[in-house]
C-alpha cells in the first residue's frame, strides 16, 4: 500500500458509518478510484469541503489496488467551477459529466487525456451560454466514446460499407450512419432525424454548431440518441438521473412561461 498523490475530478460521494464518506473519483494518475475520507461528515474541515463533486482537487491517499477503498490523507481544492455550482441547471449538465464517468469508465485505468476531457467538459459547463449546455455535454459524451474506444462511424454505412451519402441518417444501435439505400430496403432499422442526424455528424467533426439555433424536438432527439449510443457500447441502458432532473426543472419552467388559459378567455 503505497502513499501517492494525484488531481481528481470527485464525480459522486455516499456515507460511510456515521462520520465519513466513500469518494469516487476520476484521478489523473491512476483513472477512477474510490476513496475514504474519514471525519469528511464530522464537522466539514478542509478534507471534506475538497471532497466535495465537481471540484479538482489534489488528493493525497494510501492506494489499495484492485478497486478496494483506499484512505484519503490530504485534499485540496485546485479548481472550483463558481457558476457550474450556483446554478441548478448547470449544475445538472456537470452532474451528467459525472454519471456518465462514473458509469461508464472502468477502475485503475490511468488516462491522463480522458481527464483533460472531463475537466474541459465542466469548464465548458462553467463558462458557456445557457443555450450551449446541450452543445457542451454532446461534445463531451462524443469525445468520451472515442476515448473508450467506440467512436461512431461516419463516412461509410454502418450495413453495406458504401459511403455514407447527402440521405444518411445515426443509428445509435449500430453505432453510425445507415444510407439512404439501406433505408429505403430496411425501414424498420432506428435511426434518428436528418437534423438531429447532420448535428451529430457537424460535432464529431469538430464544427461549432449553436444549441440556440435548433429546434427544442431536435434538441432533445440529440441528446438521448447520443445516450442510447452510449448504452449500446455498455452493453446496458443508460439512465441518467442529472439528466432526469433537468428534464423537470425543463418542464417546470415551461408550465410557468405558458399563457393562463383564463387570461384568454
Amino acid at each position: 500500500m503505497a502513499l501517492v498523490k494525484s488531481r481528481a475530478v470527485v464525480l459522486r460521494t455516499y456515507r460511510l458509518g456515521e462520520t465519513s464518506n466513500v469518494v469516487v473519483c476520476y484521478t489523473e494518475n491512476f483513472g477512477k478510484v474510490r476513496l475514504v475520507a474519514k471525519g469528511a461528515r464530522k464537522g466539514g474541515g478542509r478534507l471534506g469541503a475538497a471532497l466535495e463533486p465537481l471540484l479538482v482537487s489534489g488528493v493525497v491517499f494510501y492506494r489499495r489496488e484492485g478497486g478496494d477503498l483506499s484512505l484519503v490523507s490530504q485534499a485540496e481544492v485546485e479548481r472550483e467551477f463558481p457558476e457550474l455550482r450556483r446554478d441548478v441547471v448547470r449544475m445538472a449538465y456537470g452532474s451528467a459529466v459525472a454519471e456518465l464517468v462514473d458509469k461508464l469508465v472502468p477502475g485503475e485505468e490511468s488516462d491522463p487525456r480522458l481527464f483533460g476531457i472531463i475537466v474541459g467538459a465542466l469548464e465548458e459547463i462553467d463558462a458557456a451560454p445557457e443555450a450551449e449546455l446541450d452543445v457542451a455535454l454532446w461534445r463531451f459524451e462524443l469525445a468520451l466514446a472515442r476515448e473508450l474506444g467506440y467512436t461512431p462511424e461516419f463516412g461509410r454505412c454502418v450495413l453495406c460499407g458504401n459511403e455514407a451519402g447527402r440521405d444518411a441518417r445515426f443509428s445509435a444501435r449500430h453505432g453510425g450512419v445507415v444510407c439512404g439505400g439501406c433505408l429505403a430496403t430496411r425501414p424498420e432499422v432506428p435511426v434518428a432525424g436528418a437534423a438531429a442526424s447532420a448535428a451529430i455528424a457537424a460535432l464529431a467533426a469538430g464544427e461549432d454548431i449553436s444549441g440556440g439555433s435548433l429546434d427544442a424536438v431536435v434538441r432533445d432527439e440529440i441528446g438521448s440518441t447520443l445516450t442510447d449510443f452510449l448504452g449500446e457500447h455498455a452493453g446496458r441502458s443508460l439512465r441518467l438521473r442529472s439528466i432526469d432532473f433537468l428534464a423537470q426543472v425543463r418542464r417546470m419552467e415551461h408550465s410557468q412561461t405558458e399563457p393562463d388559459q383564463h387570461d384568454e378567455d
